[in-house]
């Protein structure tokens, strides 16, 4: 076997004499112990950077004890009597705690993508409704902005793929969002469609802004972590981490993040990954492009985003739609195609041009729909209109609203469903439910205290595992909910909820349900508690609306629990 650092043919050479048998064997020594001493500091700086990637992550994780307290606290404090000067210092308070959530947020991704323990979690999902869903979420951002968040998905792009649907959501937050904070003026558009490379097909996302734009050395330098371009206020919003951690993800997928820009012409990102169809996929575009094939589209709207996606959604599902941003080319159009073999069968009037259409008795028998954003919808003309979509538009809320006149549709009052449902509302005892908190952290049970107390409820803490696992099991006042942090001293969250299955008697009545407070991220873990017999995970921060939810969902069982004793 040759020596480590020699070729074969270097071995087998004999050397010429003494001396130079011995200069080869003390130079064969050297090789052999600079690759060791190399090979043992590359061993060292690899376990150096997998801890220091656990050091940050462990730290990040608990920034988010003290943060749940500030956000919380914020929040019990906003419903109080305040003068106007301090609700102006505690939203910058608000604003600020939510700056650095998301920062603790971007941290503990960079930090898990540094150790070497991303995963990725296929399934099926639907792009389109995520794309969508994605848009909705931060249309409120936008529109406060004055600018215009739209999307499209073209026909050929298959509704269902296999994918990791959390990874590209927080993808195209990142990437959508980050569009959303530096244009001013104009829009973002989110473009969805089938790329062909030469190796094979891929989803291509384009999110395309009218924003500032960028030199050459600003989209250099873009992706690198902690790397922030653009003014000193938009800076100021970000952690430099968001395009980084997306780029990174997109890599994993076998994808990848590019941008385009010029300055003063605005940004294009676009986001690949390969197309993979998920098992049950229909061949979606034969089914998708019939869906309007009756319906023929005036559109009167403002150029931008949201009228370039009415309109490619419109054709992209067999319909027609002719697009005017003068309300003075209205009539003629209608009145032109009247007579014609392919009369318009509906007009979409956008809110910003309503109130100077001034020709709605001369088309009453046209099916006319106005397109609002969901904060104006309470201030906009109801008697002229015979539907409402909402902006930014979902695709199935267009096909309702357009082929719903073709069924005799005519309610006024049909919503997007981009509109969140109302939760249902559970009846709880009226004493409130009886719950048990496992939480160490004495601000955190302060603020889990105050908002049960203020939703009616009840609450006993316990602030470690022992005295909370003997008050859930105590036969003579057991709780109707236990909520509990994930950590806590003298055991774990899987102790009480093995103690809890075991105690399970049919003579106790209905199981007592958990809620378990975490700061852990990872879907894996929260996919263990649940299995292991919780009711529900919360992440932390907590969100004291969605906790209020939380327990109104479950706060039926309690009410079985209460009839039963």
């Amino acid at each position: 076997m040759p020596a480590l650092g020699l070729r074969a043919s270097e071995e087998t050479r004999l050397p010429s004499s003494p001396f130079a048998a011995a200069f080869s064997r003390v130079s064969a020594w050297f090789r052999q112990r600079t690759v060791t001493r190399l090979h043992h500091a590359w061993m060292e700086a690899e376990a150096a950077s997998a801890a220091k990637s656990r050091q940050i992550a462990t730290v990040v994780h608990e920034i988010r004890t003290p943060l749940n307290g500030i956000l919380g606290m914020t929040h019990l404090l906003g419903q109080t009597k305040l003068t106007a000067e301090q609700q102006n210092y505690l939203s910058g308070i608000r604003q600020s705690g939510y700056a650095l959530a998301q920062l603790v947020e971007d941290l503990l991704d960079y930090s898990t993508l540094e150790a070497g323990r991303f995963r990725l979690n296929n399934r099926a999902e639907n792009l389109r409704h995520l794309i969508e869903s994605v848009v909705e979420m931060l249309a409120p951002r936008a529109h406060e902005k004055r600018i215009e968040i739209a999307a499209t998905v073209a026909a050929d792009l298959p509704d269902l793929l296999d994918f990791d649907p959390a990874r590209i959501r927080q993808v195209l937050f990142n990437v959508v969002g980050n569009a959303v904070k530096f244009t001013a003026e104009g829009g973002v558009l989110v473009r969805a469609f089938v790329g062909n490379s030469p190796e094979n097909n891929n989803v291509t996302i384009a999110v395309i802004d009218s924003g500032p734009g960028m030199t050459k050395e600003e989209q250099a330098r873009i992706f690198g972590e902690f790397e922030q371009v653009g003014t000193a206020e938009a800076r100021s919003g970000g952690t430099g981490l968001g395009l980084a951690i997306a780029s990174r993800i997109l890599t994993e997928f076998g994808g990848s993040l590019s941008v385009a820009s010029r300055k003063g012409t605005g940004t294009t990102f676009t986001i690949r990954f390969p197309l993979h169809l998920a098992e049950a996929a229909q061949s979606g575009p034969v089914e998708r492009s019939q869906l309007l094939a009756r319906s023929r589209v005036l559109l009167l709207a403002p150029d931008g985003p949201a009228a370039t996606a009415t309109v490619s959604t419109i054709q992209t599902l067999g319909g027609r739609c002719r697009h005017v941003s003068s309300p003075a080319d209205v009539p003629m159009l209608i009145d032109r195609e009247a007579t014609g073999s392919m009369p318009y069968t509906d007009l979409i009037v956008d809110h910003r041009l309503a109130s100077d259409y001034a020709n709605e008795k001369a088309h009453a028998t046209l099916h006319r729909i106005l397109l609002v954003n969901p904060e104006e919808r309470a201030s906009q003309p109801q008697d002229f209109f015979d539907a409402w979509l909402i902006r930014p538009l979902r695709e199935k809320s267009l096909i309702d609203v357009l082929s719903g006149r073709l069924r005799g549709f005519r309610t006024r009052d049909v919503l997007s469903d981009s509109q969140p449902t109302p939760a249902p509302v559970v009846e709880i005892h009226a004493a409130g439910l009886d719950v048990l908190l496992g939480e160490d952290d004495p601000v955190s049970a302060l603020l889990i205290r105050a908002i049960l107390g203020k939703a009616g409820h009840r609450v006993r803490l316990a602030e470690d595992f022992p005295s909370l696992v003997k008050a859930a099991l105590k036969k003579d006042a057991r709780p109707d909910l236990v909520i509990s942090d994930m950590h806590m001293p003298g055991g774990s969250v899987f102790d009480l909820l093995s103690a809890l299955r075991a105690d399970d008697r049919p003579e106790a009545g209905p199981s007592v349900p958990v809620i378990v407070l975490t700061g852990e991220s990872r879907e894996t873990a929260h996919r263990e508690v649940l299995l292991s017999g919780a009711s529900r995970v919360l992440g932390k921060p907590i969100d004291p609306v969605k906790l209020v939810e939380e327990i109104g969902a479950l706060g039926i069982l309690g009410s079985e629990r209460q009839q039963v004793r």
